[in-house]
């Protein structure tokens, strides 16, 4: 980076650069003028707190937490896990943005309203502030958090950064953050250029993936209300409400999901037991539940006694059609296990032990009894179907279905067939909108992209997947006229 003549001079002595280190031979380097405003910067947020201390009192700490958590009822309750995690943001902004305003506290501090405590600190400094410490403040001082996407990574040193609410870009130098930060990934905090070098001054540590960008979209252009650009004015008129959402964003990704099944079914295990008449006779009134094989061809695997009479038989209960999972043409909705007078069938869902219960007293009729409807929890499910090397459906059998040519061919048609479908689709995070209407506008064509760029991460998918996924996303940019990456 060029150093203006009339620049402030890197080495932080305070003088312009043509007064100080322009003509030697070796001027302090861009990294070494990085580490020293890092070393102001810390040792100013100190005398920040003190300061703090000093006019509101130590109760201010928790009257801005309050304010800056949008002032939680009782009922809301805060996971100390969140507060770990929003303390390096909270600090910065209670010296930076917070001003007392004895109305919204509802208690009454000693020091001024209407003052951040930076500016009270410069004003009772006046004269004895160092350089480095008179720009920080200038260039800090109430400047809004706001969403930043990483538009390129130089990982280990810094990142070139967009503000998506406002547009605007800065090169930061970051080598902490930059070590974790992809392309695409969104960051919130506040970026700010000091003596022409950018820094990340309050950074939230939660990562926003590229599929939550829609919803930043969405906020800009609410805060465009009238037409009107979005600027650090409008960032800081929208500072709750920008605020909202990175919490509900942090509280998203920190928050274990809850597990559906392809019905959109909340995961819940059931255990159906009957008592049948006989397995030869209960499998004869049964065996329709399975759609891709036919009653012979179940009963070829089927244990038989001396007579020839099944004793023992499995049925797949299944239904043609995916449910919520695009491209499937079969769905897999439970198993029915016939054991000489025991019938036990297993489903993952209420609504579909509900279902199954119905059909199965239908067929039966008189020939079979219900028992019971054992329900389990996930780890009670997974602690009676023990994960072995011999049993089907291990990480290790998977595998191995995976390198089986006519596997690989039918995901990808499957995979090709769900992108191909996707762009007419009404997509939630759209708004409800297909991707092929939503690209008509520029705010839904970044949103469809950012879909997209979610979409092509590893995030653990093994490398055929990854590649499916990516050869898919990549016709949906032709199919839909976007760049291709």
């Amino acid at each position: 980076m060029k150093i203006g003549r009339n620049a402030p001079c890197p080495c932080g002595s305070g003088k312009k650069y043509k007064k100080c280190c322009m003509h030697k031979v070796a001027p302090p380097s861009l990294t070494l003028y990085y580490q020293r405003l890092s070393e102001a910067h810390d040792r100013l947020v100190n005398r920040l707190l003190a300061h703090a201390t000093r006019i509101f009192g130590k109760e201010s700490f928790a009257v801005a937490m309050d304010e800056f958590l949008l002032w939680p009822g009782p009922e809301d309750e805060i996971p100390e896990e969140m507060l770990d995690r929003i303390g390096a943001i909270f600090w910065l902004w209670f010296l930076f943005n917070w001003e007392y305003d004895a109305k919204d506290a509802g208690v009454d501090l000693p020091g001024p309203e209407g003052r951040t405590v930076a500016e009270l600190y410069a004003e009772a400094r006046a004269g004895r502030l160092t350089p480095l410490e008179q720009r920080l403040i200038e260039s800090v001082n109430r400047t809004p958090y706001s969403f930043w996407e990483a538009l390129s990574v130089d990982r280990g040193e810094g990142m070139t950064l967009r503000d998506v609410l406002t547009g605007s870009r800065i090169d930061v130098l970051e080598r902490s953050a930059s070590e974790h930060v992809e392309s695409g990934d969104i960051l919130f905090g506040r970026a700010v250029s000091v003596d022409g070098v950018g820094m990340l001054m309050g950074l939230g540590v939660t990562l926003i993936p590229p599929a939550f960008k829609p919803r930043v979209i969405e906020l800009r252009k609410r805060m465009r209300h009238g037409g009107s650009a979005v600027t650090g004015e409008t960032l800081y008129d929208w500072d709750t409400e920008i605020r909202e959402l990175y919490f509900h964003f942090d509280r998203s990704l920190h928050t274990a999901p809850e597990l559906h099944n392809t019905d959109g079914h909340r995961l819940e295990f059931h255990r159906l037991v009957y008592d049948v008449a006989s397995a030869e006779e209960a499998f004869g009134k049964l065996s329709d539940l399975c759609v891709t094989m036919t009653p012979e061809e179940l009963g070829a695997d089927a244990a038989r006694d001396e007579n020839g009479r099944i004793v023992r038989v499995e049925i797949p209960w299944e239904r043609k059609g995916g449910g919520i999972s695009l491209g499937m043409a079969v769905t897999l909705l439970g198993r029915i296990v016939i054991d000489g007078r025991r019938l036990t069938a297993e489903v993952n869902s209420a609504e579909r032990a509900e279902t199954l219960r119905r059909e199965i007293d239908a067929r039966l009729r008189s020939s079979g009894r219900f028992r019971v409807d054992e329900i389990q929890d996930l780890d009670g499910m997974l602690s009676r179907h023990p994960a072995t090397e011999g049993e089907s459906g291990t990480p290790k059998d998977h595998e191995a279905l995976m390198q089986q040519p006519e596997i690989r061919e039918h995901l990808v048609e499957m995979i090709s067939r769900h992108w191909e479908s996707w762009v007419n689709e009404s997509i939630p995070a759209l708004g409800g909108r297909t991707p092929r209407d939503a690209v008509k506008t520029a705010d839904g064509r970044e949103a469809v992209e950012a879909l997209l760029q979610d979409a092509e991460r590893s995030r653990g998918q093994n490398p055929f997947m990854l590649e499916a996924n990516r050869k898919g996303a990549a016709r949906v940019r032709e199919l839909l006229g976007l760049p291709s990456r």
